[in-house]
C-alpha cells in the first residue's frame, strides 16, 4: 500500500506512510462512529473562538433589535393604564426605571441644617420594588396625588398623613413611560 501511495502521489516513502497510517487512523474513527449508532449524542464540544466571536457579534447586532422589540410592547400607552401595572408589578418596575436613576433625599443629620443629597443610582443599585404597590399603599395609609407638569411627564407625590413620609415619584415618556427620578423628602 505504501509503494502505492508512493507510486500514484509521488511521496517519499516515509511521507507515505504517515500518509496511510492517516488514512488508517480516519477509517478507524469512522467505524466507530459508525458502530456507536445515531442514538449516541455527539460528545459536547467548545465553540471555537471563530463561533464564539460570531456569537458575540450577533449578540451585539441584535441588542438594538431587542432594544426596539421593548420599544413596541411598552405596556400601556397612556399613564392611567401605565401607573397600576409599575405599582404592582415588580418586573415592571425593573424594566421601566431609567439607568441610572437619579435619588434625591434629605440628609437630617447634616450640621447646621438637613442638607438635600442628590445621586444618580445605576439600576443595580437600585431596591426593588421602588414603589409600594396599591395594596401596601393603602395598608399603610399612604395617599397619591398626580401633578401633570406636561404631556410626558408626570410627577406621583405619595404622603402619609400626619407623619413627614413624602416620596415622589417622576415618570417621563418617551418610547414607553420611565421613572426617571425618586425624590424622597421624609426626614
Amino acid at each position: 500500500m505504501i509503494h502505492a501511495i508512493h507510486e500514484f502521489h509521488g511521496l517519499p516513502p516515509s511521507r507515505a506512510l504517515r500518509t496511510a497510517a492517516r488514512s488508517a487512523t480516519c477509517l478507524l474513527a469512522a467505524a466507530l462512529l459508525a458502530a456507536c449508532g445515531p442514538s449516541s449524542p455527539p460528545p459536547p464540544q467548545a465553540p471555537s473562538p471563530v463561533a464564539a466571536t460570531s456569537a458575540a457579534n450577533a449578540a451585539t447586532v441584535a441588542a438594538p433589535s431587542a432594544a426596539s422589540a421593548s420599544a413596541t410592547t411598552c405596556p400601556a400607552e397612556s399613564f392611567d393604564q401605565f401607573l397600576p401595572l409599575f405599582e404592582n408589578d415588580v418586573s415592571v418596575q425593573k424594566t421601566y426605571v431609567t439607568d441610572p436613576l437619579q435619588s434625591d433625599s434629605v440628609d437630617p443629620n447634616a450640621d447646621p441644617e438637613p442638607k438635600p443629597v442628590s445621586k444618580s443610582l445605576p439600576k443595580d443599585q437600585v431596591t426593588f420594588p421602588i414603589m409600594p404597590s396599591q395594596s401596601d399603599q393603602a395598608k399603610d395609609g399612604l395617599t397619591a396625588k398626580r401633578t401633570d407638569t406636561s404631556a410626558t411627564d408626570i410627577a406621583v407625590k405619595l404622603v402619609k398623613p400626619d407623619t413627614d413620609y413624602q416620596m415622589t415619584f417622576f415618570f417621563r415618556k418617551d418610547d414607553c413611560w420611565h421613572l426617571y427620578r425618586v425624590k424622597d423628602d421624609s426626614l
